[in-house]
């Protein structure tokens, strides 16, 4: 089967001193929004989201799956994206569009595109990668705070991982939806690229040029389409030896099936399936990728 599929660029700067990212998310997001129906400001979040995700995924080695999950006690309550070892993408929010409406009404800003953490309010950032039976769970957690996405990721590294990180993520309106990007660079432990740069001081004053450069990357110039990533990773760092290590390829993809959810229902207890029944039948919708499923009463209940 064809897959429609987007990438994620991995570079180095400066000899190895520092590591970055560079994505593009145009068909994971095609897929996304055409398949569920988002107001305009989830929609705009679930793509900066999107793009975190896998930007977040791409720096990590592992083989199973990686979560990034955002909760929040605001209009929108959660944000998540869901991404595979092997590049599956998928993403979904909870919100309540009433209450997004009166927000917006109180703060004068009905039409605008507002950033994710107005919509999220207090809540909690958490990176997750389950490998399977038989290894331990990593759950990394820090408290949202931040104007926008790229601030609270970057919250995370500096107290969690104790690593410099600059980050900036990019949405744009598209004509199933929204499209988004990122881009992130890391400075290495003193273990990495640092001996290659002799004086402290040279460091420092190339890793301030590299985010002031980074800072300069606009949305029209990362989402122009005659641009490829390449293009983009040269024009901005092209006076740091910038080389690209490697290309990871993602796609939208859903691991929903009609046998899980049977399980999931089944384990639910009689009364609970009882409740849930409708002429007896269950009807249960994919929160990710929005297929639907219908069970006879009769297939959950024991026999």
């Amino acid at each position: 089967m064809n897959k429609k599929t987007d990438k994620c660029i991995s570079f180095n700067l400066d000899n190895n001193a520092f590591r970055g990212r560079i994505v593009r998310v145009n068909n994971v997001l095609d897929e996304t929004f055409t398949r569920r129906d988002y107001p305009q400001n989830v929609g705009a979040a679930l793509a900066e989201t999107s793009a975190l995700g896998i930007i977040l995924a791409d720096l990590l080695k592992f083989d199973g799956l990686f979560t990034l999950q955002i909760q929040g006690n605001g209009p929108i309550s959660v944000l998540v994206a869901d991404i595979t070892s092997e590049g599956k993408v998928r993403t979904c929010a909870k919100f309540d569009e009433e209450a997004m409406d009166k927000a917006q009404i109180l703060r004068k800003t009905e039409g605008e595109i507002e950033p994710a953490p107005y919509w999220l309010g207090k809540g909690v950032l958490i990176f997750t990668v389950d490998q399977g039976k038989n290894t331990d769970l990593y759950q990394g957690v820090v408290d949202l705070q931040g104007k926008t996405l790229s601030d609270c990721a970057m919250r995370y590294f500096k107290n969690s991982e104790q690593i410099d990180t600059y980050l900036q993520l990019y949405c744009k309106p598209d004509v199933n939806g929204w499209k988004a990007a990122g881009i992130l660079i890391q400075k290495m432990p003193n273990n990495g690229g640092k001996e290659n740069l002799s004086d402290e001081n040279e460091l420092n004053e190339n890793w301030n040029e590299c985010k002031i450069l980074l800072n300069s990357l606009t949305a029209d110039e990362i989402f122009d389409a005659n641009l490829s990533e390449n293009d983009i990773l040269f024009r901005l760092f092209h006076e740091h030896d910038v080389r690209i290590i490697k290309e990871s390829e993602y796609f939208f993809g859903c691991r929903c099936s009609r046998e899980k959810l049977l399980n999931t229902l089944s384990s639910m207890g009689k009364q609970n399936i009882e409740d849930m029944a409708e002429d007896g039948k269950i009807t249960a919708t994919c929160d990710f990728c929005g297929n639907t499923y219908i069970f006879d009463k009769g297939e959950l209940l024991p026999h």
